[in-house]
């Protein structure tokens, strides 16, 4: 049986995987989404693996984690506006387009 209710779960939805039916097993977790990248945060995996923004003041999943310590917090919202003003600076012929660059850094849970 899961224990629910891990720090940094106020307001984080539930996750139930049962697998059991085709051999593997039943997982059960508090989830969250990375405030940098939207990916899903199992709760309990990010107790040992994850990283938590001072700024955002929330718990980030381990790859913003790694991306905090060189380019600090960078929420998903400012990463969509930023890539509307490039956007809009191309549309404006203000310079040639820059290198394009992902929008999600997050990645999959298994």
């Amino acid at each position: 049986m899961a224990h629910i209710g891990t720090a940094y779960t106020k307001g984080a939805g539930y996750f139930v995987n049962d697998d059991r039916p085709s051999g593997g097993q039943k997982v059960e977790d508090d989830v969250r989404t990375c405030p940098h990248c939207q990916a899903v945060i199992l709760m309990r995996k990010w107790a040992a693996f994850g990283g938590f923004c001072r700024q955002c003041n929330a718990p980030v999943c381990g790859v913003c984690g790694k991306r905090m310590e060189v380019f600090g917090c960078e929420p998903f919202l400012r990463t969509i506006e930023k890539q509307f003003g490039i956007a809009e600076s191309i549309r404006n012929g203000l310079g040639p387009p820059p290198e394009p660059q992902a929008i999600i850094y997050g990645r999959q849970i298994r």
